[in-house]
């Protein structure tokens, strides 16, 4: 399986739990209509979300090791 198909069995696992979870599915709303906003794919929309996020999470990590 490839990186990004594992990805978006990933977030479609996510997607599933969300019936499960008013507030997960409530985010995921808001997530596509940000890509349909910006024109993108729901996947890329959650991609840049998570790569943000990881970035921010290591930006921080960062200035506090120095």
């Amino acid at each position: 399986m490839t990186e990004q198909a594992f990805f978006k069995k990933m977030v479609d696992n996510l997607v599933d739990f969300a019936d499960h979870d008013p507030e997960l599915k409530d985010g995921l709303r808001w997530v596509d209509a940000e890509a349909q906003k910006k024109g993108l794919s729901f996947y890329d929309m959650v991609y840049q979300i998570l790569y943000k996020h990881d970035m921010a999470v290591r930006a921080k990590e960062w200035i506090d090791n120095k």
